[in-house]
């Protein structure tokens, strides 16, 4: 039997041990972001190991339960996944940060997510929520001409010119010189060169975007919340290895 001493959880009839957590913490403090890394006896050095128990917890979980499942990891295995701040804020930084260096979790995320959809209502109710995301402004591109040269101010929208100048480019025609206007520094003549016009782009045509990007949070919630809950039938923590929001130690720096 595993002598207690040396064990920091169980997940399921797996140990992961305190020599794992050293290992982890090791590689970290030997890695580039080690100066940024707590003092290893202080409070936030002790959550820190807390931590990284959660991820070893997390990653033998997603194991067991890919092989529960007859997934394995593939033989070239894909480089890791952008760990993104909204992913993180969906699932919670371990299950995001694991999923995004785990192809088999990712494997895994998929095969309990299959089934995840999106209603098309749902799809249109957020088109028509956020209507100022499909919404393009006008934008005109704009030469300065001074004696015999000119010089290309670039694509030009509403509010990025001032007075005067603003409301003569955007009465202007496309091809069409206007000024001298009064503007920083003297008088400027424009030309407008090319006029793209702005408007709401047409629902079908964002549709399958939205219906992408709404897929993705729904798949990403629904795996953290089937996570969660086997992570709560199988994952035991012993003491001193506790979440490090887990009111029952002292060095707990938040509570939920």
């Amino acid at each position: 039997m595993t002598s207690l001493a040396v064990v920091a959880a169980e997940v399921g009839d797996r140990v992961v041990t305190v020599a794992q957590v050293d290992a982890r913490e090791a590689e970290l403090r030997a890695g580039p972001l080690a100066s940024r890394l707590p003092h290893p006896h202080s409070a936030e050095g002790r959550n820190l190991r807390r931590w990284l128990v959660q991820m070893l917890v997390t990653e033998a979980l997603v194991e067991d339960e890919a092989a529960a499942l007859g997934l394995v990891a593939p033989a070239a295995p894909p480089p890791p996944a952008p760990l993104t701040l909204p992913a993180a804020l969906r699932t919670g930084g371990v299950v995001a940060a694991v999923t995004a260096s785990m192809p088999l979790a990712r494997a895994l995320r998929d095969a309990v997510t299959a089934g995840v959809d999106v209603p098309e209502d749902e799809v249109r109710g957020y088109y028509d929520r956020n209507l100022d995301r499909f919404t393009d402004p006008e934008v005109r591109h704009v030469s300065r001409l001074r004696g015999q040269g000119e010089s290309s101010l670039g694509p030009v929208r509403r509010g990025e010119l001032t007075g005067a100048l603003e409301e003569a480019v955007f009465s202007a025609e496309e091809g069409e010189v206007v000024g001298p206007v009064e503007g920083p520094g003297g008088p400027w003549t424009l030309r407008v060169d090319r006029i793209r016009p702005g408007g709401r782009r047409p629902y079908e045509t964002v549709r399958e975007g939205i219906a992408r990007e709404l897929t993705s949070v729904a798949v990403d919630q629904a795996f953290a919340g089937w996570l969660e809950r086997r992570y709560a039938e199988k994952v035991r923590l012993w003491a001193g290895f506790e979440h490090p929001a887990d009111p029952h130690h002292a060095d707990a720096t938040h509570r939920h």
